[in-house]
């Protein structure tokens, strides 16, 4: 269950081994600190270098513990979670329709969210809630070599959808499109890629994609 190589978790430090996570089971992805996974751990690596969140306004959809205590370190100028289940959240919100004013945030926080709703009706409600200039920063699981999204509504079942998207909860596997369909509101696109020697130092997942998603500073 654990990993073979050293690591180093960049959400809260920790120098060792990872553990097994997932389904199907993926050994040496899981910080056994503060449970951060790939995908936290290279966001948390890319905003070291581009510094994402300091002095914004920043809402975080469907918040994971580990970014919370890592993201309450970035001298945000404000920070709110939202979800429409979770308990513990500052904002009650579903993605699709949200009860907030037009550009009221700077920065949204969106990881492995997408793959759950209807993104088309999400990313234009997010794009209305940013501010011009403002970012979107999505993660998802995707296929690169489709060139499509999969999707299929007759797949509703818990165990469907485990089998077909992944996960029990999912309603569709990123492809390629997802460059379009992020775009699609009118976001200038541009992505970061997960790439060695950051790959073995960190525990990151190769080729993994973050996509930063800007509302044009002319735009409303």
């Amino acid at each position: 269950m654990f990993g073979r190589y050293p690591r180093h978790c960049t959400v809260c430090g920790h120098e060792g081994r990872f553990l097994a996570y997932g389904y199907p089971l993926v050994c040496d992805v899981l910080c056994p600190s503060c449970s951060a996974l790939e995908r936290h751990r290279f966001l948390a690596l890319a905003d070291s270098k581009q510094n994402f969140f300091a002095g914004k306004d920043v809402i975080h959809f469907a918040p994971e513990t580990c970014m919370r205590t890592y993201l309450a370190r970035r001298s945000m100028k404000s920070y709110q979670t939202a979800d429409l289940f979770a308990p513990n959240v500052d904002l009650k919100l579903n993605i699709e329709d949200i009860n907030l004013s037009d550009a009221c945030a700077d920065v949204v926080l969106c990881l492995h969210v997408l793959e759950h709703v209807d993104d088309k009706k999400a990313t234009q409600e997010l794009y209305r809630i940013l501010r011009p200039g403002g970012i979107l920063i999505a993660m998802f699981p995707m296929v690169e070599g489709w060139e499509s999204s999969y999707e299929d509504s007759t797949k509703v079942t818990p165990q469907e959808r485990l089998l077909y998207f992944g996960q029990h909860d999912h309603v569709r596997f990123f492809g390629a499109d997802a460059r379009r369909r992020l775009a699609l509101p009118g976001f200038d696109v541009s992505e970061l890629t997960a790439e060695e020697p950051e790959v073995s130092r960190h525990g990151l997942m190769r080729g993994e994609k973050i996509f930063l998603c800007r509302k044009p500073s002319s735009g409303s």
